[in-house]
């Protein structure tokens, strides 16, 4: 247990919110305490020594770049819980590990060994998964970045050396010579792979008690680390391979955290993971390299949907859909208001029945009278829309349904069990349904007249329902013993039976989902913590193709819609971009950065994509920094924004979907102020 020393004449009592009770330690960056938060939570709170942040841009940006380490999964790392001033000194909160460091228990144990060793590796690697796929670089990777504590090792201090060789007027690089990348030394763009080259030398101190490029000063390890070979003798064959690939001089010769990863669980056996590698499926790589992502908290329902989105596209001839070229059809909706899709003419319930067109009201302005959803019902998590015809999942388990052509209030379909994590509107022999699928496994079919059609229960938390040939529903789980691996399934919502084979190749499970259209196929899109989007076949439930993002920044949502008549595959990313790919080729089309969202702020909560007469257009709420969610209407053209939405006056945006009213396209929104408000997008 590391020792906690008594504060001492000097050292302040409080820091922010949290009482200070001792010192844990101190170092070139600051002084780190032991601290007790206003709810009783043992904290870490390290407070940065004043000489390395002088002025104010200096100490705006460390503060910046720390707050997008918040972002990060906490899993295998120490979760930054806050990031705030005292005085002019910034500081950094993270949860508190009760552990040694990895070079001091190695001091003091000895060298890991055997299944010790396997899971010491595995779970750094899963750690460095999760700080990539946030998009940051940890850049000081080394034995007293790693604590020991009883759940398991534990990364620190990642993103912390970015912000002071961001901030600071550094004459060298930053980070700990002995585990240092190549490139750090030479000076050029440190990424994901200094990472790895950084990990694989922690990982011969922790088998052999020694670094892997010996010297007694700093030019002798240099020089090895720049044109020597590394010392691996002592460390364990299964392991030999990987390491050595990981200190190759190039950057782009090292794997990907990620691939390493799952190569690891594979070699080290069923211990570290229960679910084989996948066999290779078709895909078009964008990329040969590939960005990893963090590692999701197993059986985070609610973080799983959040992850979902869809789109919406009018049936031929509507406002947001231009004839000519293919389809892109949804045959549904998903959740996180993102979700919305609209059925084709085939399948558009009686209240989406064609009304006399209107002229349009200027861009923003609302079209009916907002509706306030039902009391106790809950706050509102999903929307999807057929025409006039709105449905409305709330966090109380409850579908709602609203007939803008008729009606002034929402109508309440039964009783829905679990919290809703997806809705949608359409079609299901003969008759219009409306499906919802719910936290507790629940998949349901209702009528416009609030009568339930079917209902099932799936043995997994149900994240997205789909109307297209049939109403389809999908479910995740984790695995329970790594969390690294998700499955999923497919279930036809009317019979309540799976659809094909059990998916686990999900790594770190569904990131971003959609349904669309893809030649003559109802299809399902999905993302995961791998950076790969796959396309399955919703008829048989197989996979079709794959192909990868291959950039830093993780997948957030995913989005169907057609540019210049072929499909497209629209994303929005934890780097703060927007991204256009095609459906059929995986190849990157396009890719726009948001002016005002940084890459630490909350993200996009909401996703959908359609027509705008013959433009093709992407609907985003997402929070820049300092302000309500707002939603802007894209121009996947050009990148050029339409116009923006706001926020009703009590609560910000967090789902919409798109659809048509009297004859021209409208933005339906929900949020925390549990209202409906329809947007006009001021043209056809």
């Amino acid at each position: 247990m590391p020792d906690v020393r008594p504060l001492r004449p000097g050292d302040p009592e409080r820091i922010g919110d949290y009482r200070l009770v001792g010192v844990l330690g101190s170092g070139g960056q600051g002084v780190v305490y032991r601290g007790v938060g206003e709810t009783g939570r043992e904290v870490a709170v390290k407070l940065i020594h004043s000489h390395l942040s002088r002025d104010d841009d200096v100490r705006k940006g460390f503060l910046r770049e720390v707050e997008a380490a918040r972002r990060v999964g906490a899993v295998h790392t120490a979760a930054v819980l806050d990031v705030g001033m005292l005085d002019e000194r910034p500081y950094i909160v993270s949860e508190y590990v009760a552990g040694d460091t990895l070079q001091a228990f190695v001091q003091s144990s000895g060298p890991r060994t055997g299944g010790a060793l396997d899971r010491l590796a595995i779970s750094t690697l899963a750690a460095l998964v999760a700080i990539h796929e946030a998009g940051i670089v940890h850049r000081d990777f080394k034995p007293a970045n790693v604590l020991v504590g009883p759940e398991g090792p534990i990364v620190i201090d990642f993103g912390i050396a970015k912000a002071f060789d961001s901030t600071t007027q550094a004459s060298g690089p930053i980070g700990t010579p002995t585990y240092m990348s190549p490139e750090q030394f030479r000076g050029e763009r440190v990424g994901p792979a200094s990472d790895l080259f950084s990990w694989a030398g922690t990982m011969v101190y922790a088998a052999t008690g020694r670094q892997p490029f010996p010297g007694d000063t700093v030019p002798a390890i240099v020089n090895g680390v720049l044109s020597g070979s590394p010392d691996l003798s002592g460390m364990p064959p299964h392991l030999v391979d990987s390491i050595q690939a990981c200190l190759a001089k190039d950057p782009a010769a090292r794997p990907v955290a990620a691939d390493l990863l799952r190569q690891l669980i594979r070699r080290t056996g069923p211990s570290a993971g229960p679910f084989p590698e996948p066999s290779p499926a078709p895909e078009e790589e964008v990329s040969p390299r590939q960005v990893s992502r963090r590692v999701l908290i197993g059986g985070a329902v609610a973080a799983a949907a959040a992850a979902v989105s869809a789109f919406a596209v009018l049936r031929p001839g509507s406002g947001l859909f231009s004839p000519g070229g293919e389809q892109v059809n949804p045959p549904g909706s998903t959740k996180q208001g993102s979700d919305s899709s609209l059925s084709t003419s085939s399948s558009a319930s009686p209240s989406s029945s064609p009304t006399p067109a209107a002229s349009p009201e200027p861009f923003g302005a609302q079209v009916k009278d907002p509706v306030t959803l039902t009391a106790g019902s809950g706050a509102p998590t999903a929307l999807a829309a057929a025409g006039a015809t709105v449905v409305c999942g709330t966090a109380k388990g409850t579908a709602l349904l609203w007939d803008m052509n008729t009606a002034t209030a929402v109508t309440e379909l039964g009783d829905g069990g679990g919290s809703v994590t997806s809705v949608a509107s359409g079609v299901v022999s003969g008759t219009p349904v409306t499906a919802s699928g719910h936290a507790d496994g629940g998949m349901r079919l209702w009528t416009q007249t609030g009568a339930e059609h079917a209902s099932h229960r799936a043995s997994d938390p149900i994240i997205a329902v789909s109307i297209g040939d049939r109403a389809i529903a999908v479910s995740q789980k984790y695995d329970g013993m790594t969390d690294l691996y998700s499955v999923v399934r497919l279930w036809d919502i009317a019979t309540g039976k799976q659809i094909g084979a059990t998916i686990t190749e999900h790594f770190q499970g569904v990131r971003g989902l959609t349904f669309g259209r893809l030649g003559q196929n109802d299809v399902l899109i999905t993302g995961d913590g791998g950076e790969r989007i796959r396309v399955w076949n919703l008829s048989t439930g197989k996979l079709t193709r794959s192909f990868r993002t291959g950039e830093i920044g993780g997948i957030e949502l995913l989005a169907c819609g057609q540019v210049n008549g072929k499909p497209v595959l629209v994303s929005t990313h934890l780097d703060a971009t927007l991204r256009v790919y095609d459906l059929a080729t995986g190849k990157r089309k396009k890719q726009w950065t948001f002016s005002d969202r940084s890459p630490d702020d909350r993200g996009t909560a909401a996703l959908t994509a359609g027509q705008l007469g013959d433009v093709p257009i992407a609907v985003v709420a997402h929070n820049p920094a300092g302000s309500d969610i707002t939603v802007r209407i894209w121009n996947l053209d050009d990148g050029e924004t339409i116009g923006t939405l706001g926020s009703g006056p009590n609560g910000a945006t967090s789902t919409l979907t798109l659809t048509e009213f009297a004859g021209r396209p409208i933005v339906v929104t929900a949020g925390e102020d549990r209202i409906l408000r329809t947007w006009s997008l001021g043209r056809t």
